[in-house]
């Protein structure tokens, strides 16, 4: 603090007479207005900031214009104490943020803003400390709360301006700037104009000289004396390439083809290699009495005209005109299933390293699809690093975003989030317009799937005003309406979702049909009937409909009668429960429609009222044996909650909320929990939490010094007596390089290991075959290895083991549910976030600690957070407890009130979560 306590000035005094000077400084007249101090300082401060972002203290947001001088930045001048002195005896703790901020000291304008009382404009200014951060999810999110309640607060539009220009939505930054300049505030509104023209006008020019490219190159198809696009190819290469080829399958003659001899020497010596004019000439040497009808059957597919797509396909392969073939395949994105081979086998004849990685691409996504996800991740890298060396930048960002979609699929969203920011700079950077879109598409996905609303809706408008691809109007509505709901943002939800009906030509989806059903119960419309028809009569009529699609349409019809026929919508609910229980888990539509049909019927029943059939519910969905005391039953469903309890004697209470305002995605979870049903559970020794996802995986419904557990499937702890006792330990995991991991120091065993045989797995020999070979007898199991999750929200997780020979490294869920463990064992997962679970995704706890569970474990720990290298001494101390005789429950409990007494920096152990099997 810089104010001296009053009654301690004396001591102070006579200890430090500097602080005597200090004191009667701040103590001494103010000259000037701005929180106590001179005109001059606040001068002073403006005309050394370094910073863009505006501020709501007074002083500090006067507009300051702002030139680069060139050279290197010069250290600010410390802020004089006297006048901080001041600003602090006025109270005025705004003021001395603002002059750390100016400064571009955040760390220190962060803890002044911190000690302020809530307010628009301190998050307006908190929102200017993560940018400068680079933490945009968190500076949206405040900006959009302000924005929400004040439309026109100045210095949160131009703060929001900056961070959309920070990520690169240019055109949304733009309109936002335009929002600041319609205020004419002197001097800020002029810049704010300026901004906005300079972002549209760029990105505009950006559009209209990738389409000028594209044009100019398609042109070559139908008039032979079209200029050959030499300088788009300069400025372009990846567009003019992606079309050349159609150029050069379409040519009618021989003379024709060799025409376009200059741009494929052109594209080879920007690019590399001799492929394009080895392809030409191999084209002009073909019998063109034969192929000139192909290829002007060809050059109709590639002016859109499909219908005769599969003539000229197959009168191309009959003739052995295997590039006009490949062409077929590639104009249909048929390069995939049964036609995987033939294109495969065109490529290799050609030799053309730039369609070589379209088929690695084709290949990487049968090998996810065959279940082989980590040698289709070996694949992708592999084919980025060739792709990177022949300088084929558009193809590599391609390659980068079928590894985003790889890893959304596996639920790996911090990875999968990272490659597609990196595809979409890397697409900006070359000017790629449509790539652009592909990117923002994957950013929308994956920033939804993290519960990163406010990005995901700045994804989807900058999608929007650039556009969208043919003008698209339906896709941005339904996404925003969907994020919104999620959001719990319902009445903004409704609006986009009426508007994505009446887009025309509207083929409304299943993802309009589940964010209307939810919406039909609060904000109902008077076609939502009608709307919902449509939407699921849509499903019929697509190629490929899967068991689980049909289920899951089941799902949101049962969900949106509930509100019409109550008795017909649960019937609908029961009845999906039952077929998706006949269907592979691995079909995750099917999934979700079995968890939300059970959820939905939890929710109803509290509801009503009937608090011990929800618990019944809830109890039959985790196939656990019922409580009869000391218990919490927790549903979480949109924005309702149910809530039972079981006391010391039995007595059930609960309670029911309709109307929770706020994502549970972003909340503490204890915050849903009453005080008067936290009563109710006084005297139990331990409390058995009874949740599915989202809540499953929390470690936040109770205090530190509660002993408390999930409960997750049945029968693991009678068999655990009779097994003989054998430990296992994996350490010293060789990591793949491509993840480039840290390597994590050495297991070394405790002093009191005690008599029970082990196995230590380390280096080369700890393999994901050979961990789970060893874990099936086993009755304690023990694994350190980095875990790979997201850092921020919640994910599915895994462990990362030294690689098999054919690459794969990974401890998946998927595959620990699949063994026996015939041991019963206790789990300790001492891995960084091993525990963490899908909040995005309420249809399945996709976690290791689940999947032990369901594989025959009696009880997991794992942090849900990154922890230290002393976690291995904490997870000790638990097992040397439960081997001592207490619960699981109560040793974690116990050690951890131990380390928080010993050790403040210990509150990552209030984020270790245990699950336990039912008795």
């Amino acid at each position: 603090m810089l104010k001296p306590a009053y009654d301690k000035v004396l001591v102070l005094a006579l200890a430090t007479p500097v602080l005597v000077l200090t004191f009667m400084l701040a103590r001494s007249p103010a000259k000037g207005d701005g929180g106590g101090v001179t005109a001059q300082f606040w001068a002073e401060r403006r005309a050394a900031a370094r910073i863009e972002a505006r501020l709501t203290h007074p002083e500090a947001d006067k507009h300051r214009p702002r030139t680069s001088s060139g050279g290197c930045p010069i250290p600010p001048e410390p802020i004089p104490l006297r006048d901080l002195a001041r600003l602090e005896e006025a109270g005025d703790w705004g003021g001395i943020a603002a002059a750390y901020a100016l400064q571009g000291e955040w760390n220190q304008a962060a803890s002044f803003l911190e000690r302020m009382p809530p307010s628009s404009n301190r998050d307006s200014d908190l929102a200017a400390v993560h940018l400068a951060r680079g933490a945009h999810e968190q500076a949206l999110r405040l900006l959009d709360a302000v924005l929400a309640s004040h439309p026109k607060h100045p210095q949160a539009l131009w703060n929001r301006a900056l961070v959309l220009q920070e990520m690169g939505l240019a055109m949304k930054a733009a309109e936002t700037y335009e929002l600041v300049a319609s205020l004419n505030e002197q001097g800020w509104g002029r810049e704010a104009h300026a901004h906005a023209l300079t972002l549209r006008d760029e990105t505009l020019e950006r559009a209209r000289r990738w389409k000028g490219a594209r044009e100019a190159t398609l042109a070559l198809v139908d008039n032979p004396q079209a200029p050959l696009p030499l300088e788009e190819a300069r400025q372009h290469p990846g567009v003019v390439r992606q079309n050349f080829y159609d150029v050069v399958r379409s040519a009618p003659s021989k003379e024709r083809a060799l025409a376009l001899l200059p741009l494929a020497q052109e594209l080879d010596r920007l690019q590399g290699g001799n492929a394009l004019n080895d392809y030409v000439r191999r084209v002009a040497a073909r019998d063109f009495a034969r192929r000139a009808p192909l290829a002007k059957g060809y050059s109709e597919l590639v002016r859109g005209k499909l219908s005769e797509l599969d003539r000229v396909q197959q009168q191309s392969r009959t003739a052995g005109e295997g590039d006009l073939f490949l062409g077929t395949l590639l104009l249909a994105k048929a390069t995939h299933g049964p036609n995987l081979e033939e294109a495969k086998a065109e490529v290799g004849r050609q030799q053309d390293p730039w369609l070589h990685l379209i088929i690695e691409r084709e290949l990487a996504r049968k090998e996810v699809a065959d279940g082989t996800w980590w040698k289709a991740e070996q694949r992708i890298f592999s084919a980025l690093q060739r792709c990177r060396e022949g300088a084929f930048s558009a193809r590599c960002v391609d390659l980068e975003l079928r590894l985003t979609m790889l890893y959304i699929d596996l639920q790996r969203l911090t990875e999968a989030e990272q490659h597609a920011r990196t595809a979409w700079t890397w697409a900006r950077q070359l000017r790629e317009w449509s790539l652009e879109f592909t990117a923002l598409e994957t950013l929308v996905h994956a920033a939804r799937s993290r519960n990163d609303f406010a990005s995901a809706r700045a994804y989807v408008e900058e999608w929007s005003a650039r556009g969208g691809r043919n003008d698209d109007c339906y896709w941005s509505r339904v996404n925003l309406a969907h994020i919104y709901y999620l959001d719990s943002k319902l009445e903004a939800s409704r609006r986009e979702l009426d508007a994505a009906a009446s887009c025309q030509g509207a083929k409304l989806d299943l993802m309009f049909a589940a964010t209307l059903a939810e919406l039909a119960r609060t904000r109902p419309g008077p076609q939502d009937a009608e709307l919902l028809k449509r939407s699921l009569a849509g499903l019929s009529k697509s190629i490929y409909v899967m068991p689980g699609d049909i289920s899951y349409a089941r799902y949101i019809e049962g969900r949106y009668l509930l509100e019409q026929d109550r008795a017909k919508g649960e019937e609908l609910l029961k009845s999906t429960i039952a077929e998706t229980k006949r269907l592979p888990r691995s079909d995750m539509q099917a999934r979700e429609a079995w968890a939300l049909s059970n959820s939905t019927l939890i929710t109803e029943a509290g509801r009503a009222g009937d608090f011990q059939k929800a618990l019944a519910l809830m109890v039959e969905q985790l196939d656990t044996p019922a409580p009869k005391s000391c218990s919490m039953g927790l549903s979480v469903h949109g924005e309702r909650t149910v809530i039972v309890v079981q006391g010391p004697g039995g007595e059930v209470r609960g309670h029911y909320d309709a109307d929770r305002q706020e994502s549970f995605a972003r909340m503490s979870s204890a915050r849903l929990i009453p005080d008067t049903l936290r009563q109710v559970l006084k005297g139990c020794a331990q409390v058995d939490v009874f949740a599915w996802p989202p809540v499953l995986g929390r470690t936040d419904l109770f205090p530190s010094e509660i002993a408390w557990s999930f409960r997750l499937g049945r029968g693991a702890r009678a068999q655990a007596t009779a097994a003989p006792q054998q430990r296992l330990v994996v350490s010293s995991v060789e990591a793949p390089q491509l993840l480039q991991l840290p390597r994590l120091p050495a297991w070394t065993p405790p002093p009191d290991t005690g008599t029970t045989p082990m196995q230590v797995l380390t280096g080369s020999e700890a393999t994901p075959s050979r961990v789970l070979a060893s874990m099936k007898a086993a009755t304690e199991i023990e694994i350190h290895a980095h875990g790979l999750v997201d850092p921020t929200i919640s994910d599915s997780s895994l462990v990362v083991l030294s690689p098999e020979g054919d690459g794969r490294y990974a401890l998946t869920a998927d595959a620990v549910r699949e063994q026996k463990l015939s041991g019963a064992p206790l789990v300790f997962l001492a891995a960084c976030s091993a525990g963490r679970m899908t909040s995005s995704a309420a249809y399945e706890p996709f976690s290791l600690p689940a999947a032990f569970i369901d594989a025959g474990a009696r009880a997991v720990l794992a942090s849900t957070v990154d922890i230290p290298d002393a976690a291995g001494r904490f997870f000790d101390g638990v097992r040397q407890r439960i081997r001592g005789g207490a619960k699981p429950a109560v040793a974690l409990r116990d050690e951890r009130q131990k380390w928080l007494t010993r050790d403040a920096r210990a509150s990552w152990t209030r984020h270790i979560l245990l699950i336990e099997t039912g008795d």
